[in-house]
């Protein structure tokens, strides 16, 4: 059942007329408490329930997918709260309302039922966590369906993921050009897509640099905070030579391995300079504030659902596989050599 005003006033711990400002999109709403209720309605399943008078309304749901929750989990609501943001928006203007629905696992058989048996015009899938095998499970779905932050070009559908190449190539081009020449690289043991084209950009920027990869500068570590933190605390006991940078596949790795860092006595940047992925809010108040690549989490959104008015309209052209790209912000985690 859908998610009511006052579900998410009382899960944000808001007022339900804040509530109704932020899913109407109004002013008067501060940024950190919009984000606060946008992540909230993740959690939920919020159905925007405003419609255009005199003209047919549309339904089309965003599907938030945990498979395993190492990557989608509660560090990242603000970052799926962006998405829903986009999507909200680019779907007004299209006269189609928007649902957002939420699952914990990944039961295939039960959600494509679930799909065909809806009244929905459409889906828009955040598939993260998801790989090839999973979503080839989508393909008996009628209904048209896009997909974000993956992209698969074996797959007939629509995707729409950032571009992970270009970032990654900012990322090693500032540290390259601060000084370093000898980068690290700590990433996610779950082998997520993103995170496999974060490690595999990585190593042709070290390619095209000239410089060399040293196998024991090549941290795996769980991507979850806790668990994270506790590997790269192991892999760093005894540890006196390390790289001059390290290159975290994303911001919640970052915190793990920054915690660690701090506890083995190693300073940042001092000693070792440190970069993360995703730019979530919290970036900006650590200590050193994280340099981080910013995904254009909002346009992602937004176009992913320009997608679906475009199949909704014709729904035998081909399919679009759009890359958005990411931007550097540089924090104080950095130090030229």
């Amino acid at each position: 059942m859908a998610a009511t005003i006052k579900q998410i006033a009382e899960q944000a711990k808001v007022s339900p007329a804040t509530v109704s400002l932020v899913l109407n999109m109004k002013p008067g709403v501060g940024a950190e408490t919009r984000d606060k209720v946008l992540a909230a309605a993740t959690g939920l399943d919020y159905r925007s329930r405003k419609r255009d008078r005199g003209r047919t309304t549309r339904t089309v749901r965003f599907l938030r997918i945990a498979k395993h929750g190492d990557v989608i989990n509660p560090n990242h609501r603000v970052f799926i709260a962006d998405y829903i943001d986009g999507l909200e928006r680019e779907s007004r203007r299209h006269q189609c309302t928007l649902e957002v629905s939420s699952y914990d696992h990944f039961n295939p058989e039960d959600l494509v039922r679930s799909l065909d048996q809806s009244t929905l015009a459409g889906a828009i899938i955040l598939a993260t966590e998801l790989d090839e095998g999973d979503l080839e499970k989508f393909r008996p779905v009628r209904l048209p369906l896009v997909f974000i932050d993956t992209y698969l070009t074996a797959l007939d559908f629509d995707f729409v993921d950032m571009n992970n190449d270009s970032s990654v190539h900012a990322v090693m081009e500032y540290l390259h050009d601060q000084g370093h020449r000898r980068i690290g690289l700590v990433k996610g043991r779950r082998e997520v897509r993103n995170f496999r084209l974060r490690e595999r950009s990585y190593l042709e920027c070290m390619e095209r640099f000239g410089l060399p990869v040293d196998e024991r500068d090549l941290f795996t570590i769980e991507s979850t905070f806790d668990q994270g933190r506790e590997d790269m605390a192991r892999l760093l006991a005894g540890r006196k030579d390390l790289p001059t940078a390290l290159f975290c596949v994303n911001d919640i790795v970052a915190y793990a391995c920054a915690q660690a860092l701090k506890g083995a006595g190693i300073r940042i940047p001092e000693e070792v300079s440190l970069v993360g992925f995703d730019d979530l809010p919290s970036n900006a108040f650590m200590n050193p504030p994280l340099t981080s690549v910013q995904v254009s989490k909002h346009r992602i959104g937004q176009r992913a659902m320009q997608l679906m008015a475009l199949r909704l309209e014709d729904p035998e052209r081909p399919s679009e596989k759009t890359l958005i790209g990411g931007s550097l912000v540089i924090r104080e985690s950095v130090r030229a050599r």
